[in-house]
């Protein structure tokens, strides 16, 4: 069960790192899926942390705002 609550851990920091990457760089969750190709559904639920993403869709979400991948999973 510890397992779990890690995952959950690691994915509410990657939502808290994702919204506060897409503010500080001024874009919509829309724009984040525009340019990243992941629908905003989905990037809505990643912020959420309801959402445990493919690697594929962090490192496509972390170009989009313009950060390192570690730098939305750092805790």
């Amino acid at each position: 069960m510890g397992g779990d609550s890690r995952r959950g851990d690691v994915q509410l920091a990657l939502g808290r790192n994702l919204r506060q990457a897409r503010e500080r760089a001024g874009l919509t969750q829309e724009a984040v899926a525009e340019r990243s190709g992941v629908h905003p559904t989905e990037v809505s639920r990643i912020e959420s942390g309801k959402r445990d993403p493919r690697i594929a869709t962090v490192e496509a979400l972390a170009e989009a705002v313009g950060v390192s991948v570690s730098d939305l999973l750092v805790r």
